[in-house]
């Protein structure tokens, strides 16, 4: 009842999808692996393609989603290490800025303490 209507959806999402892959094939494989442009462009490729699995059937399409996400893991993985690491040199450079500021404010207090005559309040 629907082998024919199925398979005619099938190949019109091919067909659809022979645009979207000459752009991966010449535009954005130039693109460095870990580009963002280029793994969003991955990634819709790879919805697109589990999308046609899901409502058509297509083993193809889900054939093509698999391999694009595992050619695509160490890219998304070495992105997100990259981020990782960025935010914690983030988080030490602010803990080695309030290090420094609580430092200048113990000075200034004992200098202000000093000036004033008080003695320094203890520990």
């Amino acid at each position: 009842m629907f082998g024919i209507p199925m398979a005619v959806a099938r190949f019109n999402y091919r067909l659809a999808r022979l645009p979207l892959q000459l752009i991966e094939d010449v535009g954005v494989t130039r693109l460095r692996e870990g580009a963002a442009i280029r793994l969003a462009y991955e990634r819709m490729l790879i919805y697109c393609d589990r999308a046609a699995a899901y409502v058509l059937h297509d083993g193809s399409a889900a054939m093509r989603a698999r391999d694009l996400r595992a050619q695509t893991n160490p890219a998304r993985i070495a992105l997100v290490l990259e981020q990782r690491q960025a935010e914690q040199q983030e988080q030490d450079k602010d803990v080695a800025e309030v290090h420094l500021l609580r430092g200048h404010r113990a000075k200034f207090v004992h200098r202000h303490q000093a000036y004033l005559g008080e003695s320094p309040p203890s520990p």
